[in-house]
């Protein structure tokens, strides 16, 4: 019975996905208010108007709002410096590798496989291919990427998308050491223990109105605080700590969530293309074109 009613449960929301006439366009909020709109009742150049906002919200190249897939592609990169700096700070410490003894063999290694290795190439080719005996989260690290790291030219990491509400949504999950010690503190009047939540907001002076959570799949205090005060700096002045945790949980928590903002706008594409394609429109074409 359970299987019967699963099925038809699964017909009828597969029924309500490709019937048109459930497809909305919500607007901006405006004092609160936000205005929506049935796909089959709009105009031509709304369903075209609508089609660009998508295209925008996926693709745009503007660097202070750039669309869900270009932003992933960004945070890919960024993972990739984090992990340069991380490779160049290891091969000092364990191999006793300098920066430049490490740029010249590269440099070595190109000019004498010139066939394969060349300015363009060296942009995609892992640095597994020229160097063994790493650590696996260094082997996919691009060629160039390690060259710039040897020569401190990874640039800024830029960190305006990772708002303190994403890294508050997070959440956090206290060490034993933090519960026991660090953030153990008894409460003067009733000498019972206090709330670590409210320690940790009154520790890094967050507004008040902000809500923290225990998560367990959240950060740590340590990692927390190291997020909260990460600013805009060249990834050369990153701590090597702060560069793990970006390269291996934070930036790709980002994203996933940016993976699942793009889906949802190429969902609201396929929408409004298919209403479209019902009363014989093509708006995939650009209105100033």
């Amino acid at each position: 019975m359970a299987g019967i009613l699963g099925e038809k449960l699964q017909e009828k929301l597969a029924e309500r996905a490709n019937d048109i006439t459930t497809y909305v366009w919500k607007g901006p909020k405006v004092n609160g208010v936000q205005e929506e709109i049935k796909l089959v009742d709009a105009t031509f150049e709304q369903l075209q108007k609508f089609y660009e906002h998508c295209e925008q919200m996926l693709y745009n190249t503007d660097s202070k709002y750039p669309g869900r897939i270009t932003l992933q592609k960004i945070v890919d990169d960024q993972i990739q410096r984090c992990r340069a700096e991380l490779l160049i700070r290891w091969l000092r410490s364990e191999k006793h590798y300098t920066n430049t003894s490490c740029l010249e063999d590269l440099r070595t290694i190109i000019h004498n496989n010139r066939e394969v290795l060349n300015n363009e190439t060296i942009k995609t080719h892992p640095i597994s291919d020229v160097m063994s005996g790493l650590p696996i989260e260094f082997e996919r690290v691009p060629i160039s990427l390690v060259m710039d790291a040897c020569l401190d030219s990874l640039g800024q990491f830029d960190n305006s998308h990772l708002t303190l509400s994403f890294i508050v949504k997070m959440g956090l999950w206290f060490t034993n050491q933090e519960m026991q010690k660090d953030l153990y503190r008894k409460d003067p009047t009733t000498g019972k223990a206090m709330n670590r939540l409210e320690i940790v907001s009154k520790e890094l002076r967050l507004n008040p109105s902000i809500v923290l959570k225990v998560s367990d799949t959240g950060l740590s205090f340590a990692e927390f605080r190291s997020m909260c005060r990460l600013k805009r700096d060249k990834y050369a002045n990153l701590t090597s700590d702060q560069l793990r945790l970006l390269s291996n949980k934070v930036l790709y928590r980002f994203q996933d969530q940016c993976a699942k903002q793009a889906q949802q706008w190429l969902d609201k594409e396929e929408e409004i293309k298919k209403v479209a394609e019902s009363k014989g429109w093509d708006v995939t074409h650009s209105i100033d074109a």
